[in-house]
């Protein structure tokens, strides 16, 4: 049963209750064993274990009924409400309630869920670019060599230079001589 903080609750005990002096509640924390309540003391009253004395806990008796009362709730009432009755030497259980608390919508844990479901799906795109252009920018690098060109080595590269004569200062020449000096470069 889902219930909200500060709700008042009532667990019926959903028994045929033959002798009311031997019925008893138990509850059962999360992950705890469970852990006697209380139980039915005669004249239409009860008694709770000491450590479930409080004033939000009371019971609804009367001939058929012996349900539990819980104004009030606090997050530490969460849990299992057991009814049982005694048989012999064992406790049956007859019925049982399971409280728990109606969890909260937070609007911030949606946000940051769908923030970081982007980044990933951001991220996994930018990397998919990334390699695509790796792999194109690898393959570019590669020189492509035809069948009629020949190999880095054979390669030459010639440059044209020029150097004209500076005239004197006392006779302007005429005549200016070009020189043409080659150069072998090899590239690798």
């Amino acid at each position: 049963r889902t219930v909200k903080s500060g709700e008042d609750v009532t667990i019926a005990c959903n028994s045929t209750i033959r002798d009311k002096n031997k019925v008893f509640w138990y509850k059962q924390s999360f992950g705890k064993v469970p852990q006697f309540f209380a139980r039915y003391q005669g004249k239409n009253s009860y008694a709770f274990a000491n450590r479930f004395l409080d004033s939000r806990f009371g019971f609804t008796v009367n001939e058929h009924q012996f349900d539990l009362n819980i104004k009030n709730l606090r997050e530490d009432d969460v849990g299992d409400y057991f009814c049982g009755e005694m048989e012999l030497t064992t406790i049956k259980f007859t019925s049982g309630t399971r409280l728990q608390f109606e969890a909260e919508k937070h609007w911030i844990l949606y946000a940051l869920t769908t923030f970081s479901i982007i980044s990933v799906l951001v991220i996994m795109v930018l990397v998919g670019v990334l390699f695509k252009n790796h792999r194109k920018g690898a393959s570019s690098r590669k020189p492509e060599i035809s069948s009629n060109q020949a190999d880095d080595e054979d390669v030459l590269n010639y440059a044209a230079v020029s150097f004209a004569k500076k005239p004197s200062s006392s006779r302007t020449s005429r005549d200016q001589r070009h020189e043409d000096v080659y150069a072998q470069v090899r590239i690798k």
